[in-house]
């Protein structure tokens, strides 16, 4: 099992996703922009939601990628 730590505002992306991913599933399709304001609702809730590079830094945390990680800390 790995263990990482992230920010509030990595939290924030990550449940954003989740919640993205839950409504795909529910609805059956990707994509709805009827109901894209929730997750950027989601995505901002501690404040200014992360930027592109942000996430791609955040993604490769998640995958591992130690240099990622340690500049998250």
């Amino acid at each position: 099992m790995q263990t990482i730590t992230i920010t509030v505002r990595e939290r924030d992306t990550v449940l954003a996703a989740l919640r993205y991913y839950q409504f795909y599933r529910l609805q059956g399709h990707p994509f709805d922009p009827r109901q894209d304001h929730l997750i950027d609702a989601i995505a901002s809730h501690s404040g200014e939601s992360l930027d592109l590079a942000e996430i791609d830094d955040l993604c490769a945390g998640i995958q591992g990628n130690k240099h990622a990680l340690s500049a998250a800390a």
